[in-house]
């Protein structure tokens, strides 16, 4: 409307004039088609939620129905009797460890990302006070990510027993590089201008609890580790996922049904005049 004020300013306002630049009124059929269309998306939706919802439950369930396990003699016990699913509390550490020669200390895992600071260019179409557009090339820099390198120990203890290293998915997190006593700034080490660096590690010891299979006489390959969390705190936090995944589901798929809609009332829909 304001566009067409504009481009045509000797148009006076009249009640003619207002009805030929205002867009066209939403039709009768249109809102009743859109109605559909919503329904049709509550529709599916439910459906998708339900199994959704299913999937966490039954996840939940087997943490639920897991032994809960917090010493050493009836870890043991359960892996060599074939115990099934277990929630065991303990203390993940390793007799040896590795590390980087400018970080020092030692680690069951380190991470060294380098970063370059780049020079990009790309094309942006810019439009002057008289509305004249004009495309140029614009440059600019960044930090790209191009290089890693990854060291882990062969071999962690878990409540006094040692297994190979994948035995156990270990979270990693950023190394804070002022607790090392490395020079830094923003916990990057600097090499030059264009040069940086940073380091994701998993310290030791790291205690938690594992969610495993005992079984064989050993524990499942990858078994999850929840950092710093009791068996009955993982089992809340699964129970929780249940309630946090349906209703992300269901923001995602209002946005998605109002987004549907929008599209639909913006075409011109001749089809159902």
């Amino acid at each position: 409307f304001f566009r067409c004020l504009t481009e045509m300013p000797e148009l006076e306002l009249t009640r003619e004039a207002t009805r030929t630049c205002l867009p066209m009124r939403i039709k009768k059929r249109e809102v009743l088609f859109s109605v559909i269309i919503v329904l049709i998306m509550i529709f599916i939706g439910i459906f998708v939620s339900d199994a959704i919802l299913e999937s966490a439950v039954s996840k939940s369930e087997s943490y639920r129905t897991a032994t809960i396990i917090e010493n050493t003699d009836q870890f043991y016990y359960g892996m060599d009797t074939d115990f099934g699913n277990a929630l065991v509390y303990g203390e993940v550490s390793s007799n040896e460890s590795v590390t980087y020669d400018e970080i020092g200390g030692g680690f069951i895992y380190i991470e060294k990302n380098k970063e370059e600071y780049t020079r990009h260019t790309r094309t942006v179409t810019k439009t002057d006070s008289n509305g004249k557009k004009r495309t140029e090339t614009e440059v600019y820099y960044t930090w790209d990510h191009v290089w890693s390198d990854r060291r882990h120990v062969e071999e962690i203890t878990f409540q006094g027993r040692t297994f190979p290293y994948k035995s156990i998915e270990l979270p990693a997190e950023r190394l804070n590089l002022d607790s090392v006593g490395v020079d830094n700034r923003m916990n990057y080490i600097y090499v030059g201008s264009d040069d940086r660096y940073y380091y994701n590690v998993v310290p030791m010891p790291m205690t938690g609890t594992i969610y495993t299979s005992l079984q064989n006489g050993t524990i499942n390959d990858s078994s999850a580790l929840f950092r710093d969390m009791t068996p009955e705190q993982v089992i809340a936090h699964m129970e929780q996922n249940e309630t946090i995944y349906t209703v992300v589901f269901w923001v995602i798929w209002v946005l998605l049904t109002c987004g549907a809609v929008c599209a639909f009332l913006y075409m011109e829909n001749k089809w159902l005049d």
